[in-house]
């Protein structure tokens, strides 16, 4: 004890109340470990589903000024190994050449159909629009729903499909590679994913007594019609800005199968290309995930300072005054403290990002992730009191919710065409 005898008892208290925040930081690994065992895995070596009498799958592809991306997903698409599906491209009011790069490609592929849509009924988000009317030019006993920008594996529908119809689920979902060509979306990108991954742990989710944790990720649903079409399709989730998350909580609640699973050897997605477009992106998806309720977003950025900002802080404050020449005890143990509680943050979110195929060597600015991460959420709570959101071109306000919930039970009509 004399080794202690040297600090006041309000240092003493201090550093024991801040070793048990390093313990409880810690401790994450364990449950990291435990989820992650929990975790299926999917590769390109996995098992397949092969043979001449397979399901036909109908592949559908919103599209809304995706003329860089378009024809990568598509040609990734087509290469499928699988022997039976249809491809069929939803241009949503594209105001640049997305529709004209599908034709082309469509008068070379017959799997291949392009949708035309020209305006958006009241009442509807876009890309649910987009989705609801593709899926009534689909003959697919299975519907797979993916975005334009991701890229796939030869054997990805192969793999997916037959891990979904060996575990008897109604829906399955992806979690993909997360592709980065700038800095801001190698630093910031798995970070935010890791986030989202906290509010909705997979075991959790693929618990089918865990009947509030229902969740899917949009870049990638696979689901057999007639469970799509008992929950509602996309019209029962028509005024939702992630509509992806709802539809998985549909399944859920409906006593249907939910399945999501790691497929970063299968897929790959870049989904922002610039700072603001990861912001504003991002502040969607969360402002969508919590229901525009504000209290899961106010203890994730409670946790976040506890756990990733409380570190930098401590390191920053013991380092300044050791430089000020306060050599005492307080002050070194308190920094080791620091530098043991970065150390186990780092380590974890190492294991995370090998997860999502993420390149470590931007862990050396996770602090960066952290502080535009804190940015979000104090935007995405805004929202959850403006309830306006921008995107892609559309601005939704509060009125979107009234005019849904005195929508009738049949879709507006659209103006569509179709070529291919």
């Amino acid at each position: 004890m004399q080794f202690f005898e040297t600090m006041a008892g309000w240092q003493l208290a201090l550093l024991g109340t801040y070793a048990a925040v390093v313990l409880i930081a810690y401790s994450r690994h364990i449950i990291c470990s435990r989820e992650i065992k929990k975790i299926t895995f999917l590769k390109p070596d996995s098992p397949q589903l092969t043979g001449g009498e397979v399901p036909l799958v109908s592949v559908l592809v919103p599209a809304k000024d995706e003329s860089e991306r378009i024809e990568g997903c598509i040609q990734s698409l087509l290469e499928q190994d699988y022997a039976n599906f249809e491809v069929i491209v939803v241009d949503d009011r594209s105001e640049d050449n997305t529709a004209e790069i599908v034709e082309r490609m469509a008068a070379q592929d017959d799997r291949l159909r392009l949708v035309r849509i020209e305006e958006l009924p009241p009442g509807w988000t876009g890309k649910t629009h987009a989705l609801h009317v593709g899926q009534k030019q689909a003959r697919g006993e299975w519907l797979l729903f993916v975005d334009a920008d991701t890229n796939h594996h030869r054997s990805c529908l192969s793999v997916v499909l037959r891990d979904c119809i060996d575990h008897g689920a109604d829906m399955e979902s992806l979690l993909p590679a997360l592709k980065a060509n700038s800095f801001w979306e190698s630093v910031i990108q798995p970070y935010a994913g890791t986030c989202l991954i906290i509010l909705f742990p997979l075991s959790r989710v693929n618990n089918p007594n865990c009947m509030s944790s229902g969740f899917a990720n949009g870049q990638f649903i696979l689901v057999h019609r007639d469970a799509y079409e008992r929950i509602g399709g996309h019209f029962g989730v028509r005024d939702k800005f992630v509509e992806d998350i709802h539809l998985g909580r549909a399944i859920r609640e409906r006593g249907l199968g939910l399945r999501v699973v790691v497929g970063s050897a299968l897929m790959s997605v870049r989904m922002y290309s610039s700072l603001r477009e990861i912001v504003r992106g991002w502040s969607r998806i969360l402002y969508a995930a919590v229901d525009f309720r504000p209290q899961k977003l106010h203890v994730l950025f409670a946790f976040i300072c506890l756990l990733s900002v409380l570190p930098y802080a401590v390191i920053f404050g013991n380092g300044i005054a050791l430089a000020a020449g306060m050599n005492t005890l307080f002050v070194k143990l308190g920094l080791a403290l620091g530098l043991l509680h970065e150390f186990g943050q780092l380590t974890l979110y190492a294991r995370t990002y090998a997860t999502s195929r993420s390149p470590l060597r931007f862990l050396a600015f996770r602090w960066l992730a952290v502080l535009v991460m804190l940015r979000i959420l104090r935007r995405t709570i805004r929202m959850c009191h403006t309830h306006e959101v921008t995107w892609r071109g559309t601005t939704y306000g509060p009125e979107l919710q009234h005019v849904s919930m005195a929508m009738p039970q049949e879709a507006t009509p659209s103006v569509e065409r179709i070529a291919g």
